[in-house]
């Protein structure tokens, strides 16, 4: 500190500046000695300090107000601005207490103090009290806090919607498949065998010669060959449908696994079909379709097979799927309802582009519901739950893609667009 009265207005003097500064200012105002003994400072720095006047403080150090531990550091910052001349500047303290009082906040900035030739004699500095800012950052951090929290319990609770509304579509597929297997048992010619069985027993000790000379011998030996085609069938049949059964509980587990673990789920690519996972995805809502006698039409052809994720393609595709069927409760009248697919396979500037989607001529989307169709629980629907579509757009950025809704209006249908990049593939054009 170097000031000349030619630095302040004619006919003020600087130590009445400085003494109405060190009386009036609410920040701690303070000079020291060499040895970080006080020899002025602001009477608001001494009353807080516990001195009845400012002079009370004079010959005092920080050692005689605060704990070691903020008393030592301040004293080391000191000494080290009275050896280089370097200041320090906006330091963030937390200030302990010698008489146990709770602590408190500072940020301060210290500077070497001169005499008239610029020898070094101590230090000053001023330090404004931050106890109620860094309150403040901390309830905000608090408040952070708890919004991860509300955040993180909302997303389970959202994971553990997308869980029911999934495995819930994929149920239907299963109750198809069980139900086919039980009406398939339920009419099977096992009867007509063991009638037959029953009409040989009857003839045990003349079954050659009722085979070849009693009317109902000669025609049992047809009916036994044509019983072991149908049952041949009916084998093949249910084992088929056992095969689809199975594949769709496997479905099942994915998806749960898929979301139990969905904030980090990695993709796990294979090679499939497109044309494959569009019939999967209509077998698990076959059920709905054909009890509200909805049309479908798939307009895929050519494709290759492509390296796709199947359970988040899936996930997608029932949702849009079981969506379009609810959307055409509201479908013009007059008109049948009809969903259509289509997959095509596009040039990209690395690769292709594979789009698929899926179209209804049912009740359509109103413009201003379109840039809000994705967001988290939005919904037109009177039980919906806003967590289909969202989670379909999620499962789509994490594969690379896009999720997109075009619709010309209320009444006029709706297609939803999933575009998904696809690398270089070999064959393809």
């Amino acid at each position: 500190m170097n000031a000349t009265p030619e630095h302040f207005p004619a006919g003020v003097d600087e130590r009445d500046l400085l003494r109405a500064l060190l009386d009036n200012s609410p920040d701690h105002i303070y000079f020291k000695d060499r040895q970080s003994r006080f020899i002025k400072s602001s009477a608001a720095q001494a009353f807080q300090f516990g001195m009845t006047t400012p002079d009370g403080l004079i010959g005092k150090s920080d050692f005689d107000v605060f704990s070691e531990a903020h008393a030592r550091p301040a004293f080391d910052d000191e000494q080290e601005i009275i050896r280089t001349g370097q200041p320090i500047v906006g330091k963030v303290e937390r200030e302990t207490w010698a008489d146990g009082r709770p602590d408190t906040w500072a940020l301060t900035t210290k500077m070497p103090l001169r005499n008239q030739v610029g020898e070094i004699i101590g230090t000053f500095g001023i330090t404004k009290d931050i106890s109620e800012l860094k309150e403040a950052e901390r309830r905000i951090g608090e408040v952070h806090r708890q919004l991860l929290e509300a955040s993180r319990l909302a997303g389970m609770a959202e994971i553990a919607t997308n869980v029911l509304h999934n495995v819930g579509n994929v149920l239907n597929s299963v109750n198809i498949s069980a139900g086919l297997i039980g009406d398939r048992l339920r009419a099977s010619k096992l009867k007509g065998l063991r009638r037959a069985v029953g009409l040989m027993d009857e003839h045990a000790d003349d079954l050659g010669d009722f085979l070849t000379h009693d009317a109902r011998g000669k025609l049992l030996v047809g009916y036994l060959r044509e019983l072991a085609q149908t049952l041949e069938a009916e084998q093949a049949a249910i084992i088929e449908e056992l095969v689809l059964l199975a594949r769709s509980v496997d479905h099942i587990k994915e998806v749960v696994a898929t979301q139990q673990s969905y904030a980090g789920a990695s993709s796990v690519v294979e090679s499939l079909k497109v044309d494959d996972l569009l019939d999967d995805a209509l077998r698990m809502n076959a059920s709905a379709l054909t009890r509200h006698k909805v049309d479908v039409v798939k307009q895929v052809s050519g494709l290759p097979a492509l390296p796709l994720d199947r359970h988040r393609i899936l996930q997608i595709l029932v949702n849009l799927i079981s969506n379009a069927k609810h959307a055409m409760r509201g479908a013009p009248p007059g008109q049948s309802p009809c969903i259509t697919l289509a997959a095509a396979l596009q040039p990209a500037a690395d690769g292709h582009v594979l789009r698929i989607t899926v179209a209804d001529n049912g009740e359509g989307i109103a413009s201003e519901n379109l840039v809000r169709i994705f967001v988290h629980g939005f919904t037109t629907r009177s039980n919906g739950h806003g967590f289909g579509l969202h989670s379909c757009a999620l499962a789509a950025r994490e594969m690379g893609g896009t999720l997109s809704a075009q619709s010309d209006g209320v009444g006029q249908g709706a297609t939803f667009v999933l575009a998904i990049p696809i690398g270089p593939q070999e064959g393809t054009p």
